[in-house]
C-alpha cells in the first residue's frame, strides 16, 4: 500500500474510524493530568537536524509520506539541542469530554487545561522510531503545534501501522477540524502532573 494511499485513508480515519489505540487509552473521561500513567517514555534530541532524522527513518524502513517529509525540514521545525525525556499518554477524544466529537482547536485547549502539554514537533518522528511494535491498525494523532508545508497548508503528524509496514504521515491540522470521539492522541505529560481544573468558559 502507498504511501499516498495510507495518507488518504488517515484523512478518513481522523473523522470516522476506531483506532486499535482506543483500547490503549482512556476510556473514562479524565479530569486531570494527574489520573493518567504515562504510557511511553520517549528521548528527543537524538538526531541533529532534518538530515539526521531522515537518515534515520530510511535506515529503519519507515515510510514517511509527502507531508510528514516536508515539514520535518521547514525552518520553522524545531529540534531538541541536548537529549531529553518525555512522558507520553494517549487520550481519545471521547475521553476528554467531546462525546460527539470536537474540533482540533478544542481538544488541544481542553487537553492544555487538564494539565498536558502538546508534543514538541520532534515527537513525530522521534516517536515513530522508538515505537516499533504499534499494533496493525493503529493509528496515533500526534498533539502538536500544526507546521506549514510550503503551499501553506496545516499539517501534524500520525503515526500508522496500516499492515503494510511502520509509517509517518502528514495530515491535516486545521484547528477547525472535526475529529470523532474514537481518535486517539499523543500528548505530553508532565512528571509533576497535579494539575487544578479550570473550568470552561
Amino acid at each position: 500500500m502507498s504511501v499516498r494511499i495510507i495518507q488518504a485513508l488517515v484523512a478518513i480515519g481522523l473523522m470516522t474510524s476506531a483506532s486499535a489505540a482506543f483500547g490503549q487509552a482512556s476510556l473514562h473521561e479524565v479530569k486531570a493530568a494527574s489520573e493518567l500513567p504515562t504510557w511511553k517514555s520517549i528521548t528527543v534530541g537524538q538526531h541533529r537536524g532534518v538530515n539526521a532524522v531522515r537518515n534515520a527513518l530510511d535506515d529503519a524502513r519507515m515510510a514517511v509520506g509527502d507531508f510528514a517529509y516536508e515539514i520535518l525540514g521547514r525552518p520553522a521545525f524545531a529540534f531538541a539541542r541536548e537529549p531529553r525525556q518525555l512522558d507520553l499518554v494517549l487520550l481519545s477524544v471521547g475521553a476528554l469530554g467531546f462525546d460527539q466529537g470536537g474540533t482540533l482547536a478544542e481538544i488541544h485547549a481542553r487537553a492544555i487545561r487538564l494539565g498536558f502539554e502538546l508534543c514538541p514537533e520532534e515527537v513525530g518522528p522521534q516517536l515513530r522510531l522508538q515505537y516499533r511494535n504499534q499494533p496493525v491498525g493503529e493509528f496515533l494523532h500526534v498533539a502538536m503545534k500544526p507546521q506549514r508545508t510550503y503551499g501553506g497548508d496545516l499539517t501534524d503528524f500520525t503515526l500508522a501501522n496500516s499492515g503494510a509496514g511502520l509509517s509517518l504521515l502528514g495530515g491535516g491540522a486545521h484547528p477547525d477540524l472535526v475529529v470523532a470521539r474514537n481518535v486517539v492522541f499523543v500528548f505530553v505529560r508532565p512528571s509533576s502532573a497535579q494539575v487544578a481544573i479550570v473550568p470552561d468558559p
